[in-house]
């Protein structure tokens, strides 16, 4: 397994984002490229998909970019941009994991860091126009990365495991699920809208102090779970839910999380400080009001 060295100086190359891009909606393209922006670090947007709204509004049209993609990759390539790294987002279509590839060599040829947010379902559930065929691709996909951060549905979709049964696992059964998504490849997992009945700090080699128990029932509470597989450490961080459900959460833990480990940030400093940057955004949101659908209003 490759062990990632981590940039000591600020980043210098730009990164490559790709991911759909709405119309309305604060979701993927619309996040991750102001929040690694923000941070000083120039974006080249790869669009696989053009949408008219994101998932959550019903009868979106969507877009497929796949022969842009492929245009926009060998362009690229012509002009011998150097990336510091890749942030694969959701994938249209099988085909474009073919067209990603040579993407992932580039990055990873120049010493890039490769993050994979395998966008696939949420709540339990596969979307819609993805099928089992789509699972299998993404599965090997992974094995090209070096973080991936599904969230609760896409790590049992990934593992083939019942979303219920891991949806109510302990720090043991996490630990296992975690191990078991970095065997498929990648070095780092972070698995966000983990369980909450972890309240305590978990890892096969201690870390001290990575959680703080908090009142309230399971319910009330959400997580993340990451997992350094070289080191072969855990850290589980759980903290009370906040108000509404905001589409785009996973997209800016993404953008923010590859920002604070393209920096010089270490892995598990950068889940900290990004679990704090995604829940400060939520309850600024929460408190500016709207409605939820359209995404995070304070990133």
């Amino acid at each position: 397994m490759k062990l990632l060295p981590f940039f000591r100086k600020p980043v210098c190359n730009p990164v490559v984002i790709a991911s759909d891009l709405p119309s309305w909606g604060r979701v993927a393209l619309a996040v991750g490229v102001p929040v690694l922006e923000k941070r000083g670090i120039q974006v080249c947007a790869l669009p696989t998909a053009l949408l008219s709204a994101h998932g959550a509004y019903p009868g979106s049209a969507l877009h497929s970019q796949s022969a842009f993609m492929a245009d926009s990759i060998a362009h690229l390539e012509r002009l011998d941009i150097r990336f510091s790294a890749l942030l694969s987002g959701f994938v249209a279509e099988a085909a474009q994991f073919d067209l990603l590839e040579p993407l992932v060599k580039r990055v990873r040829s120049s010493g890039g860091l490769v993050l994979v947010d395998p966008v696939m379902g949420d709540h339990g559930s596969l979307y819609s126009f993805f099928n089992e065929s789509f699972v299998q691709r993404m599965r090997a996909f992974i094995a090209r990365a070096d973080i991936i951060t599904p969230n609760l549905t896409e790590a049992a979709l990934l593992l083939g495991t019942d979303h219920a049964q891991l949806a109510h696992a302990e720090k043991p059964e996490l630990l296992d699920a975690l191990k078991s998504l970095a065997r498929l490849g990648p070095r780092f997992v972070a698995i966000t809208s983990a369980p909450a009945g972890v309240r305590s700090a978990g890892n096969t080699k201690a870390l001290a102090g990575n959680t703080k128990a908090l009142a309230g029932s399971a319910a009330d509470r959400t997580g993340v779970a990451l997992y350094d597989a070289a080191a072969d450490r855990a850290l589980f961080i759980t903290h009370a839910r906040l108000g509404s459900s905001y589409p785009g959460t996973g997209d800016l833990f993404a953008a923010e999380l590859l920002g604070r480990l393209v920096s010089g940030e270490p892995f598990f400093a950068a889940g900290r400080r990004t679990v704090s940057r995604v829940r400060r955004s939520i309850a600024a949101s929460c408190s500016a009001g709207g409605d939820p659908r359209a995404g995070l209003r304070k990133l």
